[in-house]
């Protein structure tokens, strides 16, 4: 069984902006955000949509294995 968790964006370090790059924003954000990837600038971190948090899916360690019923 598996379930999500929300965690701090790994990309923009819970800031919910892309400052990666050298103190702005790295290629992939500036062209989510529609700003050409020579701008120079910070804009909202497209991994987490400028939340600062992320879902993730963990496993959860309590697993058993799944017996299948199924007639052969």
């Amino acid at each position: 069984m598996m379930g999500a968790k929300l965690v701090e964006c790994e990309h923009c370090r819970g800031q919910g902006v892309c400052t990666v790059s050298g103190g702005r924003s790295c290629r992939e954000c500036l062209s989510a955000a529609g700003r050409s990837v020579r701008q120079w600038g910070t804009v909202r971190c497209s991994y987490c949509g400028g939340t600062g948090r992320v879902w993730v899916e963990e496993e959860d360690d309590s697993s058993e294995d799944a017996d299948d019923d199924t007639p052969e």
